[in-house]
Protein backbone atom coordinates (compact mmCIF):
# COMPACT_ATOMS: atom_id res chain seq x y z
CA UNK A 1 0.00 0.00 0.00
CA UNK A 2 1.47 3.25 -0.95
CA UNK A 3 2.62 5.63 1.69
CA UNK A 4 -1.21 7.88 2.24
CA UNK A 5 -0.71 11.50 3.50
CA UNK A 6 -4.66 12.45 4.42
CA UNK A 7 -7.32 10.28 3.96
CA UNK A 8 -10.45 11.72 2.40
CA UNK A 9 -14.40 10.61 2.00
CA UNK A 10 -16.93 11.52 -0.71
CA UNK A 11 -20.40 10.85 -0.81
CA UNK A 12 -22.14 9.70 -4.29
CA UNK A 13 -21.90 11.93 -7.19
CA UNK A 14 -19.39 14.44 -5.47
CA UNK A 15 -16.58 15.70 -7.61
CA UNK A 16 -12.87 14.74 -6.72
CA UNK A 17 -11.16 15.86 -9.43
CA UNK A 18 -12.60 18.47 -12.53
CA UNK A 19 -11.23 18.42 -15.58
CA UNK A 20 -9.47 21.73 -16.68
CA UNK A 21 -8.32 22.21 -13.23
CA UNK A 22 -4.35 22.37 -12.06
CA UNK A 23 -3.64 20.45 -8.91
CA UNK A 24 -1.00 17.57 -8.89
CA UNK A 25 -2.68 15.80 -5.95
CA UNK A 26 -2.14 11.71 -6.50
CA UNK A 27 -4.86 9.02 -5.40
CA UNK A 28 -5.59 5.86 -4.34
CA UNK A 29 -9.09 4.64 -3.94
CA UNK A 30 -9.53 2.81 -0.27
CA UNK A 31 -12.63 1.80 -0.63
CA UNK A 32 -15.69 2.14 -2.92
CA UNK A 33 -15.42 3.49 -7.12
CA UNK A 34 -15.39 6.56 -8.67
CA UNK A 35 -15.96 7.21 -12.75
CA UNK A 36 -13.65 8.38 -14.71
CA UNK A 37 -15.09 11.29 -17.51
CA UNK A 38 -14.53 13.88 -19.83
CA UNK A 39 -16.72 16.03 -21.66
CA UNK A 40 -16.48 16.59 -25.15
CA UNK A 41 -19.08 18.85 -27.22
CA UNK A 42 -21.17 18.85 -23.87
CA UNK A 43 -21.25 15.10 -23.83
CA UNK A 44 -19.94 13.10 -20.58
CA UNK A 45 -17.99 10.48 -21.76
CA UNK A 46 -16.98 8.37 -19.45
CA UNK A 47 -13.15 6.68 -19.63
CA UNK A 48 -13.09 4.28 -16.92
CA UNK A 49 -14.60 2.73 -13.64
CA UNK A 50 -11.89 2.62 -10.71
CA UNK A 51 -12.02 0.85 -7.49
CA UNK A 52 -10.55 0.07 -4.60
CA UNK A 53 -6.33 0.22 -5.05
CA UNK A 54 -7.01 2.03 -8.40
CA UNK A 55 -5.01 5.13 -8.44
CA UNK A 56 -5.71 8.23 -10.28
CA UNK A 57 -4.10 12.15 -10.73
CA UNK A 58 -1.24 10.59 -11.63
CA UNK A 59 -0.89 11.82 -15.04
CA UNK A 60 -1.16 15.83 -13.96
CA UNK A 61 1.64 15.05 -11.36
CA UNK A 62 3.37 13.71 -13.59
CA UNK A 63 3.39 16.52 -16.32
CA UNK A 64 2.13 18.86 -14.29
CA UNK A 65 -0.21 19.84 -17.08
CA UNK A 66 -4.31 20.25 -16.23
CA UNK A 67 -6.38 17.83 -14.75
CA UNK A 68 -7.67 15.58 -18.23
CA UNK A 69 -10.79 14.08 -16.85
CA UNK A 70 -13.17 14.56 -13.99
CA UNK A 71 -13.08 11.77 -11.11
CA UNK A 72 -16.73 11.60 -9.85
CA UNK A 73 -17.64 9.59 -6.67
CA UNK A 74 -20.00 6.31 -7.20
CA UNK A 75 -21.70 5.69 -4.04
CA UNK A 76 -19.04 6.43 -0.69
CA UNK A 77 -15.98 6.00 -1.67
CA UNK A 78 -12.63 6.58 0.36
CA UNK A 79 -9.43 7.87 -1.03
CA UNK A 80 -5.90 8.67 0.08
CA UNK A 81 -4.10 11.19 -0.75
CA UNK A 82 -0.45 9.72 -1.89
CA UNK A 83 1.99 11.56 0.38
CA UNK A 84 3.35 14.44 -2.15
CA UNK A 85 7.54 14.12 -0.56
CA UNK A 86 7.45 10.80 -0.89
CA UNK A 87 6.57 10.98 -4.73
CA UNK A 88 8.73 13.58 -5.23
CA UNK A 89 11.39 11.91 -3.84
CA UNK A 90 11.04 9.08 -6.03
CA UNK A 91 10.76 10.93 -8.72
CA UNK A 92 13.75 12.80 -8.10
CA UNK A 93 15.97 9.26 -7.93
CA UNK A 94 15.08 8.37 -11.54
CA UNK A 95 17.43 9.81 -14.50
CA UNK A 96 16.56 12.72 -16.62
CA UNK A 97 16.62 9.93 -19.34
CA UNK A 98 14.22 7.63 -17.73
CA UNK A 99 12.01 10.94 -16.81
CA UNK A 100 11.80 11.80 -19.94
CA UNK A 101 10.56 8.42 -20.66
CA UNK A 102 7.75 8.52 -18.26
CA UNK A 103 6.70 11.82 -19.66
CA UNK A 104 6.70 10.72 -22.98
CA UNK A 105 4.12 7.72 -22.05
CA UNK A 106 1.81 10.67 -20.06
CA UNK A 107 1.42 12.25 -23.23
CA UNK A 108 0.41 9.18 -24.95
CA UNK A 109 -1.72 7.95 -22.53
CA UNK A 110 -3.52 11.44 -22.43
CA UNK A 111 -3.44 11.46 -26.72
CA UNK A 112 -4.89 7.92 -26.79
CA UNK A 113 -7.30 9.23 -24.16
CA UNK A 114 -8.82 12.32 -26.45
CA UNK A 115 -8.83 9.51 -29.43
CA UNK A 116 -10.99 7.11 -27.18
CA UNK A 117 -13.49 10.24 -26.36
CA UNK A 118 -13.72 11.65 -29.81
CA UNK A 119 -14.27 8.40 -31.44
CA UNK A 120 -16.88 7.74 -28.56
CA UNK A 121 -18.24 10.48 -29.28
CA UNK A 122 -18.41 10.09 -33.33
CA UNK A 123 -20.20 6.57 -32.33
CA UNK A 124 -22.98 8.41 -30.09
CA UNK A 125 -23.47 11.07 -33.24
CA UNK A 126 -23.55 8.09 -35.70
CA UNK A 127 -26.04 6.07 -33.20
CA UNK A 128 -28.50 9.26 -33.51
CA UNK A 129 -28.62 9.39 -36.80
Amino acid sequence: MPRIAVKETYEDARVIIKEGNHGDGTYVILSGAVDVTRSVEGKKVLLARLEKGDIFGELSYIDREPRTATVTAVGNVQIGLLDKNMLDTEINKMSEEFRGVITTLVKKIKELNMRYVEMTIENIKLKSK
